[in-house]
């Protein structure tokens, strides 16, 4: 998808240049575009630590593993661990539901930018339900 937009913008800059070389009747180059300088992306470290669900959800998948091999080692104090990956599955399982959906349709030049997804036979009951 990005790709296609950058043809686009390709072409677009393509044809003001060429419009541009025959303006100049005194001979003069036409003026030149700034050109893009390429920077490396820089990582953030909040981005990393930032606690999504399916962190969470890998949080207590270890947490929980980490359980029951210490309970099958009959190590003492493997309540916590477990306790605590139930926490996380809880903790995941209800931030997967609270995060906000785009509900917005993202347009460019009038058309969707996203291709519409084929209406399911759940989709359709649902909205016959909502009356949506």
């Amino acid at each position: 998808m990005a790709q296609r937009y950058q043809r686009e913008i390709e072409e677009i800059l393509g044809q003001a240049g060429e419009e541009g070389e025959g303006a100049g009747s005194d001979g003069s180059k036409p003026p030149r575009s700034p050109r893009r300088v390429a920077r490396a992306p820089r990582r953030r470290l909040g981005r990393l630590v930032r606690p999504t669900p399916g962190r969470l959800l890998l949080a207590g998948i270890v947490l929980l593993i980490l359980a029951v091999v210490l309970n099958a080692l009959d190590a003492p104090g493997v309540r916590p661990f477990f306790w605590a990956s139930v926490v996380l599955f809880v903790f995941a399982y209800v931030a997967y539901f609270t995060r906000p959906r785009r509900t917005v349709e993202r347009r460019w030049r009038g058309q969707p930018m996203d291709d519409p997804q084929p209406a399911g036979p759940l989709s359709r009951l649902w909205r016959w339900i909502t009356g949506g």
